[in-house]
């Protein structure tokens, strides 16, 4: 782990950050870089001047709930561990009439209420985050951040995940950063309880676009949290090794966290521990890729280790049908809750999403929640040995499930969400279902839930923000009809 991370010192020093815009191109020198302002290229940054501003990031912060039960409390690396779905995708599958044939239309902020309703009410999810982005909204040069945040914060109860970097104007930061003034009562209130965090993409190898910069300085203005994915996509972009490409990672990080503690000290940042990787036979996402999670996890165990730093995870799937989905997912995830990953966003593809894949995450969710919670049975205790008793029962065992001992402990074994795990026999009187059958079911069960509702006054002023705020960002050379649905 010293090893990668002296690496990423190196990078930082030798190789630096491209960054496209000029305002964060000259911010940097405070942060001891030397500027290349025709190339846009920064580097020369002091090991020493990094580790000082590293060293000074929150340990323990609160990610906050509109509802404060619902408030997710990081207490440093490795030490609580958290669960939510994430998508963001542009369009949605929908299941046609025969149940054999999918069809996909251009995902709306309704399709976007739809499921954040359903995450709210599944209590395996600790928060929530995006699972469509505005895909018709964006279409009409509608401000996309501002009308999705709102319809995030006026649906769920919980933390609301990703402020992202989907603006086509500087400004629309300006009018998100109101929204969360307006549920948390004042910009003091909301910097003490942020309602999402920022998450920050940066491409290529060490590459700051232009919409990436205009988030970060956003960030140092109104406070929020921030993420940063440093994704080299390897064989791409970098370097064909684990090994290499974390170094990418690490590197992004500390000049991230670095520069957050320059221009913005006290406010959390929560590393994003991807290590991205490209399919070559296909050019999509590799995330099950060994190079990735390898990658992942040597940077979870450097941001927790070294530095003492809490870590998020986006981990999942290119896989559309819901089947391959879930086996990368179970995969992944379960070396992520082993590592101690501090944030586990279950990620589904991007592109476009099936709703039947929440209750199908949020069997996984619970599953990775029994497991963490039960670790401590296989601790050699007095207790969890339970020497006395087996003696007492003898060596038939007759007896062990009436004893209070066993009878107090049955909510210590696993009870499915979704899954049917009863005998071929039942399975095949009742109809043979497959898995995702049962998550459809499932699904309808949670289209009931609905959130507490928002105070009529914060609604009202949440309102106001999203219909001035439209009509002075809006994009009048956009317009295009939606999409309609259509075979696949």
């Amino acid at each position: 782990m010293k090893i990668i991370d002296n690496a990423a010192y190196e990078i930082l020093r030798e190789v630096g950050i491209f960054i496209a815009d000029e305002e964060l191109l000259k911010m940097t020198k405070e942060l001891g870089g030397e500027i290349d302002f025709n190339k846009k290229i920064v580097k020369g940054f002091p090991e020493y001047l990094i580790r000082e501003y590293v060293a000074k990031a929150p340990r323990n912060f609160v990610f906050a709930g509109r509802d404060p039960e619902w408030d997710m409390v990081f207490l440093g690396g490795g030490t609580k561990q958290f669960v939510s779905p994430e998508s963001g995708a542009t369009e949605r599958i929908v299941l046609n009439e025969d149940k054999r044939t999918f069809s996909r239309k251009r995902a709306n902020k309704h399709d976007l209420a739809y499921v954040t309703r359903i995450v709210d009410g599944i209590d395996d999810f600790d928060c929530n985050c995006y699972l469509y982005d505005l895909g018709e909204e964006g279409q009409l040069g509608l401000p996309t951040e501002l009308i999705r945040m709102d319809t995030m914060l006026q649906n769920t109860t919980k933390w609301c995940g990703n402020h992202t970097t989907v603006v086509s104007d500087i400004k629309e930061h300006d009018w998100v950063a109101k929204l969360g003034a307006a549920v948390q009562g004042g910009e003091e209130e909301f910097r003490k309880r942020p309602l999402w965090h920022s998450v920050l993409n940066p491409l290529g190898s060490l590459q700051m676009n232009l919409f990436n910069s205009w988030l970060f300085r956003a960030s140092f203005k109104h406070h929020f949290p921030i993420s940063a994915g440093v994704v080299a996509g390897s064989p791409l972009v970098g370097p064909a090794t684990a090994a290499g490409n974390a170094a990418n990672t690490i590197a992004g990080q500390l000049w991230v966290t670095a520069m957050k503690g320059l221009y913005d000290p006290g406010t959390a940042v929560l590393a994003n521990n991807i290590v991205f990787s490209l399919d070559p036979y296909t050019g999509y996402g590799a995330m099950s890729s060994a190079h990735s999670t390898l990658g992942m996890n040597a940077v979870t165990g450097i941001w927790h280790d070294i530095y003492g730093l809490p870590v998020c995870s986006y981990t999942g799937s290119p896989c559309h049908a819901l089947d391959q989905m879930a086996f990368v997912l179970a995969v992944l995830e379960t070396q992520q809750m082993d590592m101690g990953t501090d944030l586990i966003f279950l990620q589904y593809a991007d592109a476009a999403l099936d709703p039947a894949m929440i209750p199908m995450s949020a069997e996984l969710a619970r599953y990775l929640r029994h497991m963490r919670t039960e670790y401590d049975q296989i601790l050699p205790t007095k207790e969890n040995l339970a020497l006395e008793l087996a003696k007492e029962v003898g060596a038939t065992g007759e007896g062990w499930m009436t004893l209070d001992f066993n009878m107090a402990r049955l909510d210590t074994f696993y009870k499915p969400l979704t899954l049917d795990t009863r005998g071929v026999d039942v399975w095949l009187r009742e109809g043979s279902q497959y898995w995702s059958e049962l998550c459809r079911e499932k699904l309808k069960e949670f289209e009931k839930h609905e959130p507490a509702p928002m105070p009529k006054d914060m609604k009202e002023r949440l309102d106001s923000i999203v219909k001035e705020g439209s009509e002075l960002l809006r994009r009048r050379d956009t317009a295009e009809p939606a999409r309609s649905a259509k075979p696949v």
